[in-house]
């Protein structure tokens, strides 16, 4: 199996992580230790073959190149991140693409972006397709085809102690930190400020959008917001890897969300891309991606397939 090495000072080794289906699902144990020298090895998937029902959708530009290019969100491990050699793509959705890309028969190139970039990005054909887990909101919809590939779910972290006592139900007025463009800021965070706190007469919930989650941490750990919320895992790998100090609270509530890879609205790619998830899904290794990452509560129900719709 071929594989390239890169030395990773922070991340986890590469073997199977801890897998639950808790909101705070992260490595644990010697796998999460601060700052050990680990080598990560990342995976091309080799052994993934290329479908011929997936190249025959493919459009005429990528089938002939045999390549395509794959923009990614930057600063939210362990579903996307920036090794430290400053370029490689690493994480739950950059092994997502290059696995998807070989069912396609093409070869990925990965860039990691803020995610308030990708969409002009894609627009500008900068980017053939993007894996950022982006929820389906009726504002992306108007302008991207989704196709389905993951779930989500919330949590929130607080300073170490949780010494306002906060809760999930307990935010009303007070200022909690989100990535710009996440399902919290777009959905989560919105619906509980008015479920818990302005249908009963009392202050909203204030949101501070930051351009990604490591300096959503930083708004904590510094005092600028009360609380955080993101995703699950991307809280708890963040608990267990860096020296950020935060407990983590479940967030009372069943609402998850559907990640969803993306192409321009109309784009020749879709028909595609639905295929290929459709045969990647039916292969291990897709399992497998969400075990080493320790995320395998966050596996795509087969019977959610498909393109996203509004």
């Amino acid at each position: 199996m071929k594989r390239v090495q890169v030395v990773a000072a922070t991340l986890v080794s590469a073997v199977a992580l801890v897998s639950c289906s808790t909101p705070t699902d992260a490595p644990q144990g010697d796998q999460a230790k601060s700052g050990a020298a680990n080598i990560e090895q990342v995976d091309t998937f080799t052994q993934v073959k290329p479908s011929p029902e997936v190249e025959a959708l493919l459009p005429a530009g990528v089938k002939s190149s045999k390549k395509i290019t794959i923009v990614l969100s930057a600063g939210a491990p362990p579903t996307s991140f920036i090794a430290p050699d400053g370029k490689t793509s690493m994480g739950l959705n950059a092994d997502i693409g290059r696995a998807l890309a070989r069912t396609m028969g093409v070869e990925p190139t990965l860039v990691s972006i803020p995610l308030d970039g990708i969409i002009p990005g894609l627009q500008s054909k900068k980017y053939d397709m993007a894996l950022a887990s982006m929820s389906p909101s009726p504002e992306r919809l108007q302008v991207l085809d989704m196709v389905a590939f993951t779930k989500g779910g919330s949590a929130i972290a607080v300073p170490k102690g949780n010494p306002k006592k906060l809760s999930s139900k307990a935010l009303c007025g007070l200022q909690v930190g989100v990535a710009v463009g996440s399902f919290q800021a777009t959905t989560r965070l919105p619906k509980l400020s008015e479920e818990t706190c302005t249908s009963s007469g009392k202050p909203g919930i204030k949101a501070v959008e930051l351009p990604d989650q490591s300096q959503v941490l930083l708004a904590l750990s510094s005092g600028r917001v009360a609380a955080v919320m993101a995703d699950g895992p991307v809280l708890g790998y963040a608990q267990k890897t860096q020296d950020t100090k935060f407990e983590l609270l479940r967030d009372e509530s069943s609402l998850t969300s559907t990640g969803g890879m993306a192409v321009v609205k109309g784009s020749e790619l879709t028909p595609a891309l639905v295929k290929a998830m459709e045969v990647l899904h039916g292969l291990p290794e897709y399992q497998k991606i969400y075990d080493k990452w320790g995320m395998a509560g966050y596996v795509l129900p087969a019977g959610e397939l498909g393109q996203l719709k509004g």
